[in-house]
């Protein structure tokens, strides 16, 4: 797709979706950017309480935010220059749930890769609904969750 045709078709999106994907933007840089000099235990506040699962059951009203959200959190993804990584989008994705008081459940997964590596992965779920990191999420055997 062109430049042109992608520019279009985003200014074709509601205002309101702009505005998601404004401020998801701004927010990943902002979490990118702690989690390189912060140190860990500051960030650790932001993924909730530890050992506490949010609610799995679906809820209609939140649906269409997070929705939003969640093409918000791929679009930053494949658009911006830095890389935002699971974790990245799934504490922004948290955030931006916290701010709407919409629970949310960060988890944080690990696998032995095939040379016995551990490689880890994180994604977060809301409701009924995975936010992020959803695509990979089976592989990976839960380590810990924050809600």
């Amino acid at each position: 797709m062109t430049l042109h045709k992608k520019l279009q078709s985003f200014t074709n999106t509601s205002r309101e979706f702009k505005f998601l994907f404004l401020k998801t933007v701004i927010l990943s840089a902002f979490v990118k950017f702690s989690l390189v000099f912060l140190p860990f235990k500051k960030v650790l506040n932001w993924q909730g309480k530890s050992n506490i699962e949010s609610t799995d059951k679906p809820d209609d009203a939140s649906l269409p935010f997070r929705k939003s959200l969640q093409s918000a959190i791929q679009l930053c993804d494949k658009y911006t220059f830095w890389k935002t990584e699971c974790y990245t989008q799934a504490l922004t994705a948290k955030i931006l749930l916290n701010n709407k008081r919409i629970p949310a459940t960060v988890y944080i997964g690990f696998k032995k890769d095939e040379k016995g590596n551990y490689e880890g992965h994180a994604w977060l779920r809301s409701y009924d609904r995975i936010i992020t990191g959803g695509e990979k999420m089976e592989n990976y055997i839960v380590h810990s969750f924050y809600s």
